[in-house]
């Protein structure tokens, strides 16, 4: 298990107890937060057309974040799914798999179902593996992720943005 797992256990009956839009908002939080952590930067460490594809799928997500029932805007639905998928075999950055599935588990509640705690869990989980992958620690230990200062810092920024968003 992650260390992830252990410190986010009780963050389910909190993301349950809130809103859609919050979950929503909090997800999107939570991805900038995870691209914000990227060492030694987001934009240095993945393939120019990697970041423009994510930041213009965030800014997308932001601008419709209130939407209820919205879909994918920046391009054909069905096109942003398959550019989307298709970004880890033209950019080997250890963190994107993670990345994508934190972004298409995301996009796909916005089509497909409503984004409930468990999908935002997934999505928090995704993108604390997106960072931990992209740290590269040779084993990877509850310890050694506890030893990592920037995989601590997700974990305290996802507690802490959880807490606020349920209102605590």
């Amino acid at each position: 298990m992650l260390l992830w797992d252990f410190e986010s256990e009780g963050w389910n009956a909190l993301v349950s107890g809130m809103t859609e839009g919050e979950r929503r908002d909090l997800s999107l939080s939570c991805i900038e937060d995870a691209l914000m952590r990227i060492r030694p930067s987001f934009e240095s460490a993945y393939k120019a057309s990697t970041v423009r594809f994510l930041n213009a799928a965030l800014q997308d997500f932001r601008a419709h974040l209130q939407d209820v029932g919205s879909t994918v805007a920046v391009q054909d639905e069905e096109a942003f799914f398959d550019d989307l998928h298709a970004l880890p075999e033209e950019d080997p950055a250890l963190g994107l798999a993670a990345l994508v599935m934190a972004f298409s588990e995301y996009a796909d509640c916005l089509r497909n179902r409503p984004l409930g705690s468990a999908e935002v869990l997934g999505i928090l989980s995704s993108c604390y593996e997106a960072v931990l992958n992209e740290e590269r620690i040779p084993r990877v230990t509850p310890d050694a992720e506890r030893d990592n200062e920037n995989c601590r810092g997700v974990i305290d920024a996802q507690r802490e943005m959880v807490l606020r968003f349920a209102g605590r």
